[in-house]
């Protein structure tokens, strides 16, 4: 990851636990706060962000960088058990989109694909 993006993803991440911690906010019924316990890079545009509530608790959230060149950001959403299905069933999809993609690579030469 690069040193700017890691910096941005730091400031998101301790923004999103601001946010997170107003006592006025939608859904925040046990008025907790939140803070950043960890953040564990993933890939070069991609980091997993551990918050601890003051109730002790944890929440996780998913954060990937969108590299727009005019205006690179972090995108986050915080997971739920919902989130797994989705992602095991999406990693799935996309083997069988790579695997169908591959060929074609091959299509406009001499090589034969069976």
């Amino acid at each position: 990851m690069r040193k700017d993006v890691a910096k941005a993803l730091w400031a998101k991440a301790t923004d999103v636990a601001f946010r997170y911690s107003q006592h006025d906010r939608a859904n925040n019924f046990n008025n907790e706060t939140f803070k950043v316990k960890e953040i564990i890079p993933i890939s070069a545009q991609g980091a997993m962000v551990v918050f601890k509530k003051s109730s002790g608790k944890f929440a996780l959230a998913h954060f990937i960088h969108v590299d727009h060149p005019k205006n690179p950001f972090w995108q986050y959403y915080i997971m739920g058990s919902q989130h797994f299905i989705n992602l095991h069933m999406l990693t799935e999809k996309y083997a069988e989109v790579e695997n169908h993609n591959f060929s074609l690579n091959f299509e406009h030469t001499d090589v034969t694909w069976p």
